[in-house]
């Protein structure tokens, strides 16, 4: 396989939690050279994004960790030795952190013109532009956990969606102003709102709503009969196993099939069912009937037959079942991990290229500034002067004294 297509970009992760470890994961599984600057106190309790737990081996593979004082005047030295040979800097602190720091992009672009400078923040240019915000209330904020829970009960998605979905999208600028800057030799800044995304993704919603002139009820609110609902048979059914499966009815065609190997064949004869709106008011009569030919059989049995059979079907897994789905535990679905003092495996970048595949060539830094010693000395300065720093705070590391 060739080249991974960032190999040679240089980027500085000012990264916590989720959403800056997100853009940085995405741009090191690409390729690029990811140093991640953690705080002197990181692996503490003072620093949650910090801390060495399950997520933060997924979301900081193929990076290195750097422990520096960026507040301190020798430390903001060895942030500017990093920005001056960088490519990019992605930063999701505080509002106005990194600029009471000096190291703001307007600060920084001049040590850099070149550099593009990504920040991920809770609002985008506007009223809100100084509050801070995080994913769970993104999504109150947005509609998003209106449209997810049921009616009046408001609910944030089973995964951080807001956070990753800004730094993807955050990527997406970065990769753009690395293309204009080969003809243009200028950086810029691009930003990354928490807010914009989430409504970004109630953006369907949005239009319909628009579009129909009615605030639209919570997806949960789809009763039996209700216009509300697109198909007929999009529903969870329970196996004889005890285990439940999504079983999505989208065409005729989907229909007439799914009767044939659930051993229904004398509902295709009823002219109240020959199509989906038919089909939706008949809901009542219908998902016994299915639920009872469902709970029949083993839901693997039940997932094979109907795939085989062209209907739109998927088990309901927990985390650590779905890895080990047929799919999922394929090749190329998912790397090794390094987590804590497990060896496992996580989800891969969502997307395959005949050109290259992807691979772990760091595990996650276990240990805060595992990695000072090397990328000081990548920066010019010699053992001891990296010595002397960590005998005055500024850094820390291992093989560097405490």
């Amino acid at each position: 396989m060739g080249r991974l297509p960032l190999e040679g970009i240089r980027v500085v992760e000012v990264g916590q939690i989720v959403a800056g470890p997100t853009a940085g994961l995405i741009l090191a599984d690409m390729g690029a050279d990811v140093i991640k600057v953690e705080p002197p106190d990181a692996g503490t309790q003072r620093r949650p994004g910090n801390l060495r737990t399950g997520s933060f081996f997924f979301f900081n593979r193929n990076k290195r960790s750097l422990v520096l004082d960026m507040a301190s005047p020798g430390g903001r030295e060895v942030a500017l030795r990093l920005v001056r040979r960088a490519d990019v800097l992605i930063e999701n602190m505080a509002p106005g952190t990194m600029d009471r720091l000096r190291l703001g992009y307007s600060q920084v672009r001049q040590e850099n013109p070149r550099l593009v400078y990504c920040s991920l923040k809770g609002y985008l240019s506007g009223p809100y532009e100084s509050r801070p915000l995080m994913d769970e209330p993104a999504q109150m904020a947005s509609g998003l956990a209106y449209m997810t829970g049921p009616p009046g009960r408001p609910l944030r998605a089973g995964a951080s969606v807001v956070d990753m979905g800004a730094a993807t999208y955050a990527v997406v600028g970065v990769l753009a102003a690395l293309l204009q800057r080969q003809s243009t030799g200028q950086g810029e800044h691009v930003t990354g709102g928490l807010l914009e995304t989430a409504l970004f993704f109630v953006g369907q919603h949005m239009a319909q709503a628009q579009f129909s002139g009615e605030t639209p009820p919570p997806m949960a609110a789809a009763e039996p009969g209700s216009k509300l609902r697109t198909f007929a048979i999009y529903d969870l059914f329970t196996c004889k196993d005890g285990r439940q499966v999504f079983v999505a009815v989208v065409s005729d065609n989907q229909w007439r099939r799914l009767c044939s190997v659930l051993d229904m064949e004398d509902l295709l004869n009823d002219p109240r069912l020959h199509d989906n709106a038919g089909r939706v008011m008949e809901r009542d009569r219908l998902l016994p009937r299915i639920a009872q030919a469902v709970a029949a059989r083993e839901s693997q049995e039940l997932v094979d037959i109907l795939a085989q059979a062209d209907v739109t079907v998927a088990p309901v897994h927990t985390p650590l079942s779905a890895l080990e789905d047929r799919h999922v535990a394929s090749e190329r679905h998912t790397l090794p991990a390094r987590i804590g003092q497990v060896d496992g495996r996580l989800p891969t970048l969502p997307y395959e290229s005949d050109a290259y595949q992807f691979s772990v060539l760091r595990h996650a830094p276990a240990e805060p500034g595992q990695d000072t010693r090397e990328v000081l000395v990548e920066l010019g300065y010699t053992i001891e002067e990296a010595e002397e720093m960590a005998r005055r705070g500024i850094v820390r590391g291992l093989g560097l004294p405490s």
